[in-house]
C-alpha cells in the first residue's frame, strides 16, 4: 500500500510537471536480511531490492497490483541469495572502498552518460504498535528523515506508529524543488484509495 501511495503521488507530480515517462519508474527498497541468529542482537543488517512502480497506469487499483507484483517479484530475487551471502559480499567492499566509488562515479558523471537502475527510494519501517514514554512524556509521532543516496533525486520513508504513519521526504532541491506539492499528492491518493478501500 505504500509503495502504491508512493507511486500513485509520484506520477500526479510528473503529470503536473509534464515529465511523466513511457515506462514506469524504478525504487530502490531497503530491506532488512536479519537472520535473527546474528551474535549481537541490536545489529543492523540491511539489503535492497528493486522493485517497477506502475507509474504508466491511470487506475490507482491496477497501480495497487501493480505495485503487489512488483514487490513479490523482487523480494523472490532477493529470496535467491541467502541473507549470510549477502553480507558476506558487503564485507568485500568496506565503507572506505565504497564511498571512494561513489565520489569517483559522480566526479566522472556517470548518471549522465549510463541509465541509472533506479529513481527513487522508497523505505517503510514498522514502528512500535503501542504509544511509547519517555521519563512520562508521551511520544506523540515519529517523524523519519532518511539519507539522500548519491544521484538520488529523491527518498521516501515511511515509518508506523501506534497506528498512524509518519513520512518523511528528503530530495535534492534541484530535481524536486515543491517537495510540498508531492506531499500533497500523497495524502490525496492515500484518501483516493482510503476511498475506494470502503
Amino acid at each position: 500500500v505504500v509503495m502504491a501511495i508512493c507511486t500513485g503521488a509520484l506520477r500526479e507530480y510528473l503529470l503536473r510537471h509534464d515529465a511523466l515517462p513511457d515506462e514506469p519508474l524504478r525504487a530502490m527498497v531497503p530491506v532488512s536480511i536479519r537472520t535473527g541468529l546474528e551474535e549481537d542482537p541490536w545489529t543492523n543488517r540491511v539489503g535492497a531490492i528493486i522493485a517497477d512502480l506502475p507509474t504508466n497506469r491511470a487506475d490507482p487499483l491496477d497501480r495497487l497490483k501493480g505495485c503487489h507484483d512488483a514487490m513479490n517479484e523482487a523480494k523472490r530475487q532477493l529470496d535467491v541469495l541467502p541473507a549470510d551471502d549477502i553480507a558476506e559480499l558487503a564485507q568485500v567492499a568496506p565503507p572506505l572502498a565504497a564511498t571512494a566509488a561513489m565520489r569517483l562515479q559522480s566526479r566522472l558523471r556517470l548518471a549522465d552518460r549510463v541509465n541509472l537502475p533506479t529513481n527513487v527510494v522508497i523505505s517503510n519501517v514498522p514502528g512500535s504498535r503501542v504509544r511509547r514514554y519517555l521519563k512520562g512524556a508521551e511520544a506523540v509521532g515519529i517523524y523519519p528523515v532518511s539519507t539522500l543516496p548519491p544521484m538520488t533525486a529523491l527518498n521516501v520513508t515511511a515509518n508506523s506508529y501506534a497506528g498512524q504513519m509518519n513520512v518523511g521526504l528528503v530530495a535534492g532541491r534541484s530535481a524536486v524543488p515543491d517537495i510540498d506539492a508531492l506531499t500533497a499528492h500523497l495524502d490525496a491518493v492515500f484518501e483516493e484509495l482510503k476511498e475506494l478501500a470502503e
